[in-house]
């Protein structure tokens, strides 16, 4: 997906960095907006980044963030991918569907002390 649309990508880690305040859509279309600007699309792409290392506590590596995103940029959006999906927020399900599945999962949960009595 990201070789081919990296505008995607982008768009869907845009949404779970931001907490569903930037919709996938917007994402996407920012980034696409600043591609024919010299490549100005690594500029905003490393800005999410450095958000996502912030929120996560994540030390800066192997290289500066804009460096990373300027010559790899396909390798950092899926190492980004593969970052919040590993703690739990799988940014293919978008910010909305991540608290759908957040609420399904409480409500799966039965209650602690169940006591039958006569």
């Amino acid at each position: 997906m990201t070789a081919l649309f990296p505008c995607v990508t982008f768009g869907q880690i845009a949404e779970m960095v931001d907490e569903g305040q930037t919709s996938c859509t917007s994402g996407s279309f920012m980034f696409i907006l600043l591609a024919p600007v010299l490549c100005g699309c690594w500029i905003l792409a490393s800005s999410y980044r450095k958000k996502l290392r912030k929120k996560y506590s994540l030390v800066q590596a192997p290289a500066e963030d804009w460096i990373l995103h300027l010559f790899c940029p396909f390798c950092t959006l899926c190492q980004e991918f593969r970052e919040l999906k590993c703690r739990g927020l799988d940014p293919a399900l978008g910010w909305m569907g991540y608290l759908a599945k957040q609420h399904e999962e409480t409500l799966t949960i039965p209650p602690k002390s169940q006591v039958m009595s006569i």
